[in-house]
Parts: C-alpha cells; sequence; structure tokens
C-alpha cells in the first residue's frame, strides 16, 4: 500500500488504464437499463459520451467511471498509508495514464477522473492526466499525446506541472521516434497500442454503437 513516487514535497501514484471499459457484460447491460424507456427494439443508439440525453447524462457518467473510481481510491489509501509511514504532510497526486480506455476521449477522461478524485477522496489534490490515442484510418495512423494538470479542489496549481508536461511529451517524441524507425515491429505496435476502434453491444433487440473517429483519406 505504498505509493509509486515520492518527492520533497508530494506522494505519487501511478495508475494506468488499458482495458477497454465498455467491453464488460455487465455494464453493457446497465447502459441498456438506463436507455430501457426510450429505445425500441431494431434501434441503434448512438452511445458516444457526449451526445447521452441530459437526463440520464449522470447516472452514465457515474457507470462508465467506475474503474476511474476504484482506482482512485485504492491510490487515496496508498497516499495516506505512505504518508503516515513516512511522517509527511505533503500533496497527493495521481498520475492517471489512459492508454486503453478509448471509450473516454481526453477530455472526458479528464473530467470523469478529476470527478472521482473530488468525491471519493480528501488525499488527492492534483490530478495528472495523460491520454495516448491511436487512430487508424484506410491509409493514415495518427498517435497523440495529451498531458494536462488539475487542481483537485481549485487550489494552487502544481508546481512542477509545466516540467512534467514537458517530460511526458518529450519521452512521448522519442517513442514515436523509435516506432517509425521499427514499423514492423509488432512488440511497439501489435502488442503496445491498439487503435481505437468502434464499440458495439446488443441487449433485448437494440443495438448500441460508439463509433471510432472516422480518418479521412488524404488521397482522394
Amino acid at each position: 500500500m505504498n505509493v509509486d513516487y515520492v518527492s520533497p514535497h508530494e506522494l505519487m501514484e501511478l495508475k494506468i488504464f488499458e482495458e477497454e471499459g465498455l467491453q464488460k457484460s455487465e455494464r453493457q447491460t446497465k447502459i441498456a437499463a438506463l436507455y430501457r424507456e426510450v429505445a425500441s427494439a431494431g434501434a441503434i443508439v448512438d452511445i458516444e459520451l457526449d451526445h447521452v440525453p441530459d437526463d440520464i447524462r449522470r447516472e452514465f457518467e457515474t457507470l462508465v467511471s467506475r474503474p476511474l473510481q476504484s482506482a482512485v481510491k485504492k491510490a487515496a489509501k496508498q497516499i495516506r498509508s505512505s504518508s503516515a509511514t513516512l511522517g509527511m504532510e505533503g500533496g497527493g497526486i495521481l498520475i492517471g495514464v489512459n492508454n486503453g480506455y478509448s471509450y473516454l476521449n481526453a477530455d472526458n477522461f479528464e473530467k470523469l477522473l478529476v470527478r472521482r478524485c473530488r468525491n471519493d477522496s480528501t488525499h488527492i489534490d492534483h490530478a495528472v492526466c495523460i491520454s495516448v490515442d491511436y487512430h487508424q484510418g484506410d491509409f493514415h495512423a495518427f498517435v497523440f499525446c495529451t498531458v494536462r494538470c488539475h487542481a483537485v479542489r481549485g487550489g494552487p496549481e502544481w508546481g512542477e506541472s509545466k516540467r512534467f508536461q514537458t517530460t511526458v511529451l518529450d519521452a512521448f517524441d522519442d517513442a514515436m521516434t523509435q516506432m517509425m524507425r521499427d514499423q514492423m515491429n509488432p512488440i511497439l505496435w501489435d502488442q503496445g497500442l491498439s487503435p481505437i476502434a468502434d464499440i458495439r453491444f446488443e441487449r433485448g433487440g437494440v443495438v448500441y454503437v460508439r463509433e471510432a473517429p472516422y480518418i479521412p483519406d488524404s488521397r482522394f
């Protein structure tokens, strides 16, 4: 129950999200239940988070952020434990990396992770949110890295936020350079980061879909 990193003034815990949260059968069933009064058999329902109806939006966001909640609660316990062990009064920082929960884009990942930190912990002062998105089209492929730091309860900005952002993006650039130099290496590509794909499931004759972003082919 110790944190991953300790600096002179902070206790930092790293959590990496690599599982597609909407592939869980139980979660799919609960999503369908939210739509049962508005979706009839044969319908195709767009479940992109930004398109969810307002009357079920809060419940939907709570449901899809359950994996984040579990990580936040564990991180808070680790920060509290290390603080007591080391006798430190420093701030707690959660470094959250979205490297596979593709249903949540960078903005939604940050919004929900910060909300979970605010609601489920008094030991996390800052949330560092990193999202890596791999988009594969018919011809083009794009990989993006987004790094943003948030004060969980509106306090001062983390003093190392700018340097941390620069360091992460530099490391990302180095990794992309290596991947482009060795494009046929399956360890770097096939086994590293899967491209964002459509999410599709069926319940009660209704099909629920989150389409992957369209990547246009510039050759035409």
